[in-house]
């Protein structure tokens, strides 16, 4: 089938990358059920030949199976993607499809390169189909008009992106060089395994395999050869081999018995480039249902552990056998997540991996000098592994993707760079295998990436679940602390950029892809090289790279913007070593001259040698500014600090003596006998300005954890009248978040309504959701009785107590004296105030358990005000980067007859007024 008459649907391709500015819409069509990968789609339609600017003006076009299918001329531009805006279309149904028409007009002969983002659906370039969510590719184009037709399977929020670009050049060097390593990984001599009609998945097939091998390199690879495939079973044994060619559809009609009892049927493609080189590309296709291959994977296990490795497994690698175990188990349901897909990739691996330890067991592993240490997971050859650990956070088991350096010892410490996840899980091990990172590389380092729980943009249960994750990393593996790196894209970007201002110290260097920081927090990261890539045409290019260029120019911060490029189209820079192999340069900077560090949270409070202990409780923010001069005299500046400490040592200064100017105060620091500066402001109405006095500590008289202990203990019974931990001041009720969780309800309950508001509750806090492209995240706390958590559990983990009768609650009824309010079925009462009427109040306070725990107290006499309670109902995480969030980071929320009011623990009078509405 032709389209013609495309003059008003052109885009000219000229001298630099452009996406289809115009297009013909035709339909939704529905296309027929075997109307698969690679089948010519044109036989749908009546006429051989289309004018689309005259089938717009009439009836549309009509189709082979009765009716007819709308035509329009799309030409408006959807801002966030500079992509052809779809959002005047219904989304479409499973077997409709929205065909795009456009016309691509070449200015010279050249070759292309698409960069389409995932889930564009198909590509025909004139009537040759060169594209089903196989990656980017490229493709020479004669001078002239090509017809360009997308055929699109569903219509996305936003995330859409079809970049083309030709011999043009009109990036910086910096740019060229990363394009050219993504042509180089991405689309040089590769191909893509295509299957024609849907596939199996889980279920695993019992039919002919019908597949599609797509060239996504159409300049270096001919079209005119014999290809080869060989098939394999999950044992690795030879099945069969036979001929297959480029742009066909082809069916395999697989031996069950010559198969036996294998999960996965395994094809081995074997291919030349133009230069006779040849090149192998691996698909896997499960032919039995995945449930059946892991009952057979448990019972191999089984006797693994019977037989041949009883005493031999330690924790580290036991839990990492149940955990590649559980993960198929979970693959076989639908998961929750329905952004999380489905990838026969991580089945083949984690198949593969397990056989490895069944049949060989240690003997193989010990090929790698890395596992004979006694915390490491089974590898595979290459140093690449999946480990588990079980999360304190929720008691769930979470995974992490490692690659260790080929000369991996126990005798030294590597660099570590961590691969932020733009989703909650978005690398994994195939990932990691067809990357091979920092091959190569004078210096090698281990590369990282674990679950920072969804798209939580490193805020609350993101920073809780990251930091987790680090430490677990820290404690196993030989890390230089003086080399971690951050590098995300998006989502993970913006955990790099929150993690990094929130920490600034803990961290050598940043690189970040299309993310955005915090705009009034980027003063922290003076002293933290940055590499910070964007598109020119990002949606976020102000926030996430006009603000930090502005903001932190210096001869470490550097910036690099591609033309032509949306936030998806720089999705494909971040693995690249042009982006990893900057951050290798950069060692920690443990005593920088220039401190600058502001925060509005308490439990962020270090920069380097200047850490904030305490914030004055009325205000939002505080900041700290410290210069160090060459002669060693400090400059200090604090602002709505009440406390904070100097650590500096001779070892740090060289000095014995040091000199502190604090307003116009001098201070004298003796450096040879103590390494800890404490200065507590002195309040007095004679002087306007802060006043500080000095408190010397010697190097491990106070420990951080004896301080946070002693400073939560003052804060029970020294500031019980505020209610308040200092660690929580900016966090409000979801402080909560950022550490363990159980969630306790009351035993008992007087009607079957009040259950359920009590129980749907408790569902919504258990598993919290964002306000993002994927709303999930990983996580659900545990929901138990009041009856059934001990004392010890409750010790060690923070609590959120529901309750809609202070007498159905056991825990809070024993423990009322230590309640900040009183909640009785009349109505609430702060100190001698008493507020009457119905009312639904939750409220953060140091837990009575412990003294480094939180309590969040959900309280009501009205069962039915959970349901309207618009935080009750659905708890929506906000991000770090928007500032404090003007209810969930107070204190205190009351949901009344007066509405909705949020306030801080920061004087009796002051909460009074507010608990009545004034």
């Amino acid at each position: 089938m032709r389209f013609t008459h495309l003059e008003k649907a052109t885009t000219v391709l000229l001298d630099h990358p452009v996406r289809l500015a115009s297009a013909y819409a035709v339909g939704p069509v529905e296309l027929p059920e075997n109307c698969g990968v690679g089948r010519e789609w044109s036989s749908h339609f009546t006429h051989e030949e289309w004018n689309l600017e005259k089938a717009c003006s009439e009836d549309g076009i009509e189709l082979s199976a009765g009716g007819r299918a709308a035509c329009r001329l799309l030409t408006e531009l959807d801002p966030r993607t500079s992509e052809l805006n779809l959002g005047v279309f219904p989304p479409l149904a499973e077997q409709e499809r929205l065909l795009l028409v456009s016309n691509l007009r070449c200015m010279t002969a050249q070759e292309v390169i698409f960069r389409p983002f995932e889930g564009t659906g198909q590509i025909w370039i004139d009537g040759t189909l060169v594209y089903a969510e196989s990656g980017p590719f490229r493709l020479y184009l004669e001078e002239g008009d090509h017809t360009v037709v997308i055929i699109a399977a569903f219509i996305p929020d936003e995330a859409r992106s079809i970049r083309i670009s030709g011999n043009q050049v009109c990036d910086e060097p910096d740019v060229i060089e990363l394009h050219r390593e993504f042509v180089e990984r991405n689309i040089r001599n590769h191909m893509a395994w295509l299957e024609v009609e849907q596939s199996a998945g889980r279920e695993g097939k019992n039919s002919p395999i019908l597949f599609y091998l797509l060239r996504k390199d159409r300049i270096l690879l001919p079209s005119d050869q014999t290809l080869w495939v060989e098939v394999t079973n999950d044992e690795g044994m030879k099945l069969d081999r036979f001929t297959a060619h480029w742009e066909q559809e082809q069916s395999y009609a697989w031996d069950e018995e010559k198969a036996r009892k294998t999960g996965m049927l395994h094809f081995t493609v074997t291919y030349r480039d133009h230069e006779a080189v040849e090149h192998h590309f691996v698909y896997s296709v499960l032919v039995r249902p995945l449930s059946v291959v892991v009952e057979c994977l448990q019972e191999e296990y089984d006797h693994f552990i019977q037989v041949c490795a009883k005493d031999v497994l330690h924790s580290a690698q036991k839990i990492q056998i149940e955990g590649l175990l559980e993960e198929l188990k979970r693959l076989t349901d639908l998961p929750e997540d329905p952004f999380e897909i489905w990838d026969s990739r991580v089945v083949r691996e984690y198949i593969k991996l397990l056989k490895q330890i069944f049949m060989h067991g240690h003997t193989e592993q010990s090929q790698h000098p890395s596992v004979l240490q006694k915390e490491h997971i089974f590898l595979t050859a290459d140093g690449i592994g999946e480990g588990f650990f079980v999360s304190r956070l929720d008691n769930s088991l979470q995974r992490y993707t490692i690659q260790l350096p080929s000369n991996y010892t126990a005798e030294r410490r590597y660099p570590l760079i961590v691969l932020m996840p733009g989703k909650r899980y978005e690398l994994g091990l195939p990932d990691f295998q067809d990357r091979g990172f920092g091959q190569g590389w004078e210096d090698e380092a281990i590369f990282v990436t674990f679950s920072c729980r969804g798209v939580t943009l490193g805020s609350y249960i993101g920073e809780a679940a990251f930091l987790e994750g680090l430490d677990v990393i820290l404690r196993a593996y030989r890390v230089d602390e003086e080399r971690i790196y951050l590098t995300g894209y998006s989502n993970g970007a913006y955990a790099a950029w929150a993690m990094a201002q929130a920490y600034p110290s803990r961290f050598a260097a940043i690189a970040v892809i299309s993310g955005a920081p915090h705009p009034k927090h980027l003063k922290n990261l003076i002293n933290m090289p940055i590499l910070d890539v964007c598109g020119d045409q990002d949606y976020l290019f102000a926030q996430a790279y006009t603000a930090p260029v502005t903001e932190l120019s210096s001869n470490h911060f550097k910036g690099v913007i591609e033309r032509q490029s949306n936030h998806w189209d720089t999705h494909e820079l971040r693995l690249l070593d042009g982006i990893l192999g900057w951050l290798m340069q950069w060692k920690r900077d443990v005593v920088p001259q220039r401190i600058a560090y502001r925060t509005e949270r308490g439990r962020h409070n270090r920069a380097y040698w200047l850490e904030l202990t305490r914030m004055d409780e009325n205000e939002e923010y505080a900041e700290l500014y410290g210069e160090m001069s060459s002669t060693g005299e400090l400059d200090i500046e604090a602002v709505h600090a009440e406390e904070f400490v100097i650590h500096l040592s001779q070892e740090d200064m060289s000095l014995e003596l040091a000199q502190v100017r604090i307003g116009a105060r001098i201070f004298m620091l003796d450096l040879r006998e103590y390494s800890r500066f404490r200065f507590v402001r002195t309040h007095s109405h004679k002087r306007p300005s802060p006043e500080y006095r000095l408190i010397a500590e010697r190097e491990g008289e106070s420990s951080e954890d004896s301080t946070k202990n002693a400073d939560a203990a003052k804060s029970i019974a020294g500031l019980q009248s505020v209610g308040r931990n200092g660690a929580s001041h900016g966090m409000g009720v979801l402080d909560v978040y950022m550490d363990r969780l159980h969630i306790v309800l009351p035993s008992s309950y007087t009607t079957s309504e009040e259950e359920q508001a009590v129980k749907r509750t408790a569902n919504a806090l258990a598993s919290p959701r964002t306000a993002t492209w994927n709303p999930y995240i990983g996580v659900h706390y545990p929901v138990v009785s009041s009856k059934d958590i001990s004392e010890k559990e409750l010790a060690d983990s923070n609590v959120i107590c529901i309750t809609s009768g202070l007498s159905r609650h056991e825990l809070l009824q024993k423990y009322q004296a230590h309640l900040q309010i009183a909640c009785t079925e009349d109505g609430y009462a702060w100190g001698d105030d008493f507020t009457a009427g119905d009312y639904c109040l939750s409220y953060i306070q140091p837990s009575p358990w412990s003294a480094t725990q939180q309590m969040l107290v959900v309280a009501t006499n009205s069962p039915r005000l959970l349901g309207k309670n618009l935080f009750m109902r659905r708890l929506i995480m906000p991000g770090y980067f928007n500032g404090l969030h003007p209810y969930l980071n107070k204190e205190i929320i009351v949901y009344d007859s007066k509405g909705v009011r949020a306030f801080n623990f920061t004087s009796i009078r002051h909460a009074q007024h507010k608990l009545q509405g004034q």
